[in-house]
């Protein structure tokens, strides 16, 4: 039984993709930066593209050259809780997420039907405080990684945090070679960004193992070209692919709603440091139905607010 992207995507979200989220996943190539505004569904885009790719995409060609691993780099820890519980409930409603690496139940739903016969993926989370899953003794088993960019960019340049040095290489070999690299809000990344570019550019010097390449992607609503240099990675003459919001994007009523949302701001007509007076406006403030973000300038103010 063969399927399309469409009733695939939709299976694992509850909704139709956009036009980009489909062109995203049939592409002959991948693209290099994804400039999309925030609140489209880049992140659905680009881990179900992968997923689409890797094993379902009718064009074997495809599916043998798009990387085993998933990695998933993220500035900011809350970013990476949300990533991974969204990428668990899709994997969970395809019938292919594994309860950990080495999950060897078979796929069901979708997945089944589809006569996919390889292994549940498994969601893995490499962020400070976390407990050690072993993903890296299943090394030729597909697997999604998620984490900090701490975490994930000292282990590929073999210094890897929060673990024995005598496994740094471990980890270095296996997120440098057939790994499909995501960037994402990368406007908060700082040196980080320019890591990975550096970090990329060596892998297309020096070449990597494996079938597939290990490939590069960064995503953010306000990336700038411009950004994308260092001593060995030149955007002027590199060609960079860069998909953005396309006519039939541009033309849907649901993203047209979001591009031109009004979004009122006020400053509060009260100080900051009466927490207590100041929550009272806000909830007098607020409308019901719709979101209020407040912006204090301390993290102790914030939680003297919320409290």
């Amino acid at each position: 039984m063969k399927i399309d992207f469409n009733t695939f995507f939709q299976e694992a979200t509850g909704f139709k993709p956009y036009p980009f989220q489909r062109n995203l996943a049939i592409t002959e190539k991948l693209p290099d930066l994804i400039r999309i505004p925030t609140g489209l569904g880049k992140t659905d885009a680009v881990i179900l593209g992968w997923l689409w790719r890797r094993r379902f995409d009718p064009r074997p060609d495809v599916r043998k050259n798009t990387p085993r691993r998933l990695v998933y780099c993220l500035p900011m820890r809350v970013l990476v809780e949300q990533t991974r519980d969204k990428t668990k409930k899709w994997l969970d409603n395809l019938g292919i997420l594994a309860e950990n690496p080495g999950d060897d139940n078979s796929v069901t739903g979708l997945a089944e039907s589809y006569n996919e016969d390889g292994k549940r993926i498994a969601v893995t989370v490499l962020m400070g405080g976390e407990e050690r899953e072993w993903w890296d003794i299943f090394p030729e088993r597909d697997a999604i990684i998620i984490g900090t960019q701490d975490m994930l960019l000292s282990r590929a340049l073999n210094r890897g945090y929060g673990m024995s040095r005598y496994r740094w290489p471990t980890h270095f070999g296996f997120l440098n070679n057939d790994c499909l690299w995501v960037m994402d809000e990368v406007q908060l990344m700082g040196r980080g960004l320019t890591t990975t570019l550096q970090l990329q550019a060596f892998r297309l010097r020096l070449g990597t193992m494996g079938l597939s390449l290990t490939q590069s992607l960064w995503m953010s609503a306000t990336l700038e070209r411009e950004w994308m240099g260092t001593v060995d990675f030149n955007p002027e003459k590199n060609p960079i692919k860069t998909l953005t919001l396309g006519e039939d994007d541009q033309n849907k009523s649901s993203i047209q709603a979001r591009i031109k949302a009004t979004k009122t701001l006020r400053k509060a007509e009260v100080a900051a440091n009466e927490p207590k007076k100041l929550a009272d406006n806000i909830l007098n403030k607020h409308q019901a139905g719709s979101r209020t973000l407040v912006i204090v300038n301390t993290v102790k103010r914030a939680v003297d607010l919320h409290t």
